[in-house]
């Protein structure tokens, strides 16, 4: 049973292992061609980030450490912390349901394995409740059809704005391998 929205949990937090190393994520950060990347600070052991897009009036804060990055979204201010762990490197996003891993100034962060069986540890859902990804993504979809059901939004579809392209609640197929594209001449 879906819940009502805890107070106390306005966004979705999120932990994942990921597939890169921090020297690779830092090296994408400052040595990036999507991005202008300046260095505004460095002392003793963190180094302090901002990235700018060339396309947008967008830009990103970093803080880079030895064993962290921390990086926040300018217009939305998601935090994505990246972090070692061991041998292991992690990735806490807080952020929107609809924003995780869509930010256009972002480095390569690939999740180990299926980003569905993260456990989403606080959330507008379920409060302060662990509950996995996948449940949280279907119970998403059940509550928008409540809605539509109940509040007579006469939406079929989902607009592009409210909805995550890599963790489509509505069309989950895990095994989903996308068709190679033509080379036809």
């Amino acid at each position: 049973m879906i819940k009502s929205p805890d107070p106390q949990a306005k966004n979705m937090r999120i932990q994942f292992e990921i597939k890169e190393n921090l020297s690779e994520i830092v090296n994408e950060i400052l040595n990036s061609d999507k991005w202008a990347a300046v260095v505004k600070e460095k002392i003793s052991g963190r180094k302090l980030v901002v990235i700018r897009d060339f396309n947008y009036d967008s830009e990103a804060s970093i803080e880079i450490y030895a064993r962290e990055i921390t990086i926040k979204t300018a217009w939305s201010s998601y935090t994505y912390r990246i972090f070692a762990m061991g041998d292991s490197v992690w990735c806490e996003y807080n952020g929107a349901y609809r924003g995780l891993l869509e930010q256009k100034l972002l480095p390569g962060i690939t999740p180990k394995e299926s980003l569905l069986d993260s456990e989403v540890l606080d959330s507008s859902l379920y409060g302060h409740e662990k509950r996995k990804l996948r449940e949280y993504a279907e119970d998403n979809v059940k509550l928008k059809k409540f809605r539509r059901e109940n509040f007579n939004e006469n939406r079929s579809g989902v607009a592009p704005f409210d909805h995550p392209k890599k963790v489509y609640d509505e069309f989950i197929k895990e095994d989903y391998v996308a068709p190679p594209v033509s080379s036809d001449k």
